[in-house]
């Protein structure tokens, strides 16, 4: 089989009927498969799926387990010779899957590309990223955005592809060979950071990630993860970011990492406070700014033991609030 195309799904049911549908419209004359692991969604998606694709192979989980849980339980069902990993909120577009397989063919020693993405509007969205350094990620959120931004910028080039150092999941065909020599994805990150943490795993065994601009993806960003609360959202990145770090920089970088973010909050605590009790309650954006950092500070504090020196743990939203 030349593609087993895996789709992780949770509470997305309108997305993830486009996203099914593309793969049966632009498999391209393929011998492809469509795999979907759907994380215990409560939106009806699972019978969505019964009933109008029988043909795809669907994995229903009681609970939601976890992106990288579903994606090594989609890979373990697949018999494909690439891996499509593709989001529930993300589309193939016409000639995509058999561009990207046609070029992964030409090329044996890429591990992992992903095709242009494009929102559904047209406008342009970022394919890559750079791998988390401790030097940038000690710094506030908004200049780390920055930052990374114009470095994955530089990866850019007009060509048809480019070497970057990781691509994200949104579509991104693997090599089932290369999972089988680097593993499959690690568990102990419930989600985000897990194509980085996947991906430098690939880039240490010597193998080449790119981005392919002959091949068009549309994606949405972020669908699913829109339903849990911002705090939340917040709280389980930075969980799977502490994990990221102790798995490729060790405890030292993660006690450094953990200590700034702790003083950051910290002080954020003390001065949204201090703003609440000056404007006597009466600035909405001064108490969301006060009860995220207050939560964030309380996370540094009742997960340390977590975080610094314990084996990193799969956090769910609801397990770091």
């Amino acid at each position: 089989m030349d593609v087993s195309i895996i789709i992780v799904s949770w509470n997305t049911r309108e997305d993830l009927r486009a996203a099914v549908d593309s793969c049966f419209r632009y498999s391209d004359g393929l011998d492809s498969e469509v795999i979907v692991v759907d994380n215990g969604s409560a939106d009806g998606s699972v019978e969505m799926l019964r009933t109008d694709f029988p043909e795809v192979n669907l994995i229903s989980n009681e609970r939601n387990a976890g992106y990288t849980v579903a994606c090594n339980q989609g890979m373990a069902h697949a018999s494909g010779r690439y891996y499509l990993m593709l989001n529930s909120d993300a589309a193939l577009t016409a000639g995509c899957l058999h561009e990207l397989v046609t070029f992964m063919d030409l090329h044996p020693d890429i591990a992992s590309a992903s095709p242009r993405l494009q929102f559904p509007d047209g406008s342009r969205q970022y394919a890559a990223g750079i791998f988390p350094r401790l030097s940038i990620h000690i710094l506030p959120a908004a200049i780390i955005r920055k930052i990374e931004l114009a470095a994955t910028d530089r990866f850019e080039r007009p060509a048809e592809s480019y070497d970057v150092d990781y691509v994200f999941g949104a579509c991104n065909i693997v090599r089932a060979t290369v999972v089988a020599e680097v593993g499959p994805m690690d568990e102990r990150i419930f989600m985000w950071y897990d194509d980085a943490d996947w991906q430098k795993r690939m880039a240490e065994a010597g193998y080449r990630r790119v981005v392919f601009t002959n091949a068009l993806c549309t994606h949405k960003v972020g669908t699913s993860y829109q339903a849990l609360s911002a705090i939340r959202r917040n709280l389980r990145n930075s969980m799977s970011e502490f994990a990221y770090f102790r798995i490729h920089h060790g405890k030292l970088a993660t006690l450094l990492l953990w200590s700034v973010r702790l003083i950051y909050n910290l002080a954020k605590t003390l001065f949204f406070g201090t703003g609440w009790l000056l404007t006597l309650g009466r600035n909405s954006r001064i108490i969301a700014a006060f009860r995220l950092a207050r939560a964030r500070l309380r996370f540094h504090v009742k997960y340390a033991a977590h975080i610094l020196w314990r084996d990193p743990q799969p956090y769910r939203a609801d397990d770091v609030t």
